[in-house]
C-alpha cells in the first residue's frame, strides 16, 4: 500500500480497505503523530465515530492525537476519550 506524506508528516494510507485496517492506520498515526505520549492508546471503530482512549500528560499531545485521528479517518467524527491527567 502507497502512502501520502503531508505537510505535517502524517502518514495517510489513500486506500484503506477495511475497519481493521482504518484502526490500524489511526492507532499507528496517533503513535507517530505524539511520539508515543498517549499511554495505553486504544482506537474503537463505531459505524459513524473514531473514538480514542488512553491518558496523556498534556493538552498539547490530547491535541495531537485529535488531529493525527481525524487526518486519518476523514470519514469518521473523532471522538477523543483520551484523560490528560
Amino acid at each position: 500500500m502507497k502512502s501520502v506524506e503531508t505537510e505535517d508528516t502524517v502518514t495517510v494510507a489513500p486506500s484503506v480497505v477495511g475497519i481493521r485496517e482504518l484502526t490500524a492506520q489511526v492507532r499507528q498515526d496517533v503513535r507517530r503523530y505524539t511520539s508515543g505520549r498517549i499511554h495505553n492508546l486504544t482506537v474503537i471503530m463505531t459505524g459513524t465515530h473514531v473514538v480514542l482512549e488512553g491518558f496523556c500528560s498534556s493538552f498539547h499531545s490530547y491535541q495531537l492525537a485529535q488531529h493525527a485521528a481525524m487526518r486519518a479517518a476523514e470519514d469518521f467524527s473523532v471522538d477523543n476519550r483520551i484523560e490528560v491527567l
